[in-house]
């Protein structure tokens, strides 16, 4: 049995060292690929998807404790403490960099600050090992509260956004309101704003800009909707502020 696994694992890494042996074949962007959707998975929270991603057992190192990972089960009760902010910020910088910070060699991909591994297994890539990095306050804290607006006319607050963060503002509209939401006092295009029916959540989105900083419209339905300010920033990027204003006429 042990002759049979050694065989395979020796069969593996000999055809990925094929690929990466051939000038110009996929070897890199079969890894840029696979990086690429692991980040994106890990944006999403989506862990079912990333454990589909890892070879079991999994190799993983906490502070230099060793912890084996046996299968997708065992991996997602201790999700959070392997996929943290500070991985995902690294697996974020190899998207960034590419082929400079995603390494291919005869055993696989070495990426994100060299904290993970991965390894050609029955044709598709999955993640062998983790380091994971130590805590540097990385993480971004929860979404506050919604705020809802108490009084017509113009209102004005300020907010600070972080990660993937997304504050909301509950508005109560009667039927013709006229509602403005501005955002503004941030750089380039880090944030937007969006409107949602609360009752259906239905969005309320206009044709423009990707990133809109400004929505205007006239209340059809009566009840209430949620303006959201939206981060659209990169999740590792710093955390910045912003001036919503919100006008119901």
């Amino acid at each position: 049995m042990t002759r049979t696994l050694t065989a395979s694992a020796l069969f593996m890494q000999l055809g990925f060292a094929m690929l990466a042996a051939q000038p110009g074949t996929s070897a890199e962007s079969r890894a840029g690929a696979f990086v690429s959707a692991l980040a994106q998975a890990m944006s999403r929270g989506d862990r079912a998807a990333v454990a589909e991603m890892v070879r079991y057992p999994l190799n993983a190192s906490v502070g230099g404790v060793g912890i084996p990972i046996g299968g997708p089960a065992e991996l997602l009760k201790v999700y959070g403490s392997i996929f943290t902010a500070e991985l995902r910020c690294l697996v974020d910088d190899s998207v960034a960099k590419g082929s400079s910070s995603i390494s291919v060699d005869a055993g696989g991909v070495t990426f994100a600050g060299r904290r993970m591994r991965a390894a050609e297994v029955s044709g598709a890539l999955k993640i062998t090992s983790i380091d994971v990095p130590p805590v540097g306050g990385v993480r971004a804290p929860p979404n506050p509260p919604a705020r809802r607006v108490a009084r017509r006319g113009v209102t004005q607050y300020s907010g600070r956004l972080y990660g993937d963060g997304v504050d909301t503002y509950i508005i109560p509209a009667r039927r013709g309101d006229v509602v403005q939401a501005r955002i503004e006092q941030f750089p380039g295009r880090s944030a937007a704003v969006r409107v949602v029916e609360q009752k259906t959540g239905k969005s309320l989105d206009r044709p423009g800009p990707a990133a809109p900083r400004v929505w205007n419209g006239t209340i059809q339905d009566p009840g209430d909707y949620r303006v959201e300010v939206v981060r659209l920033a990169p999740y590792c990027m710093p955390s910045f502020t912003y001036l919503l204003t919100i006008t119901i006429k």
